[in-house]
């Protein structure tokens, strides 16, 4: 058909009437069907413009929800750090302690104790409670303070300094007063201990003094503020002892001290 089209317009003259008007009918009929292919290309440019226009008219709010719910990650590292959060409370992370903290602070006061211990210098706001979330439990205070240990996946340690605290899971809701400390077994609060208020913040001291204090609980406190684990052979936990702590040298320095006065090899 390509070779007739190029006679026709080589020699116009030779082509007779009948071939004429079928060459004509088939430039018509490309011409149409290119018409028709060009319309649907516009059509298809059109539909795929108004799913990338409903693409982007979503984007934004998608955006919006998913930047809401990126929280501040805070983590120490060796040693403690101080951290004034955005509605004036402070926090004390003790090393390698991991929190996350809503960037909304001053109005959505949460906070999430992701691993290791955190105390708490909350300033008081009547209209906006202060929460931290570990594991399933909630702590929920207005203005107080106060230490909190998450000892693993399941469980916390709490330790009231100042004020009244609630502490809420799935065994129901409890209130601490300051010198109250509790532990939770398997995500249910267990028994309310008498403790001195001290005992929750001892560590924010560049050097402690203790009096009297028995072994087994000084090892606790010691695991718990730098996140290890002690060991040691044929020590007997319930001897007491006195001595100073210094937070600013190191663990092993410490030890080595506390080995001393007691004889042991307590070591990490």
């Amino acid at each position: 058909m390509d070779e007739q089209w190029q006679k026709a317009w080589d020699e116009p003259e030779e082509i007779d009437p009948t071939q004429k008007q079928e060459l004509l009918g088939n430039i018509h009929r490309r011409i149409d069907a290119g018409r028709r292919r060009k319309r649907s290309f516009i059509i298809g440019i059109s539909a795929a413009a108004a799913v990338l226009l409903v693409v982007i008219v979503r984007m934004p709010g998608l955006i919006s929800r998913g930047h809401a719910r990126e929280w501040q990650e805070l983590a120490s590292n060796d040693s403690s750090q101080r951290i004034l959060l955005n509605d004036s409370s402070v926090l004390w992370l003790a090393p390698h302690s991991v929190v996350r903290v809503n960037p909304d602070l001053a109005h959505d006061r949460r906070v999430a104790l992701v691993s290791g211990s955190a105390f708490f210098s909350v300033a008081k706001d009547e209209r906006h409670v202060f929460t931290v979330a570990v594991n399933q439990q909630q702590v929920t205070v207005l203005g107080t303070a106060f230490t909190l240990h998450k000892m693993d996946s399941l469980d916390l340690q709490l330790t009231v300094k100042e004020g009244k605290v609630a502490l809420s899971n799935s065994g129901g809701r409890q209130l601490l007063i300051a010198g109250e400390e509790v532990s939770t077994v398997r995500g249910k609060t267990g028994t309310v201990r008498t403790e001195d208020p001290d005992a929750a913040d001892w560590w924010l001291q560049s050097r402690t003094r203790w009096h009297n204090i028995e072994l087994e609980e000084l090892l606790d406190r010691i695991e718990k503020y730098y996140h290890v684990k002690l060991t040691g052979d044929d020590m007997n936990r319930k001897i007491k002892l006195t001595l100073t702590w210094d937070l600013t040298i190191p663990l092993k320095d410490n030890l080595t001290v506390l080995n001393s006065l007691t004889g042991y090899n307590i070591h990490q």
